[in-house]
């Protein structure tokens, strides 16, 4: 069972005393090692979808809001001329 303490409390019988073993040591320390390849693999993960969406939002910026003269260049190269305002 854990047991939980308040580590502001300057009492020193609020820590409870725990032998601290190699044994323990390497089991802390391969949860930490699990832990971290298991976070590097979201950040990898996020950092891929961020990168799919970003390409995804340029993609429907550009098609629904194109740069501006773009629909005059289309329109002079289709020889329609300019358009009158």
């Amino acid at each position: 069972m854990k047991g939980t303490f308040d580590a502001r409390d300057e009492r020193k019988d609020n820590c409870p005393e725990q032998e601290f073993t190699e044994e323990r040591f390497l089991a802390q320390f391969a949860a930490l090692e699990e832990s971290l390849a298991l976070i590097q693999a979201h950040m990898h993960s996020m950092s891929a979808n961020a990168k799919l969406f970003g390409s995804l939002a340029r993609h429907i910026r550009r098609s629904t809001c194109p740069a501006t003269g773009h629909q005059d260049k289309i329109r002079a190269d289709c020889g329609l001329g300019q358009r009158s305002s």
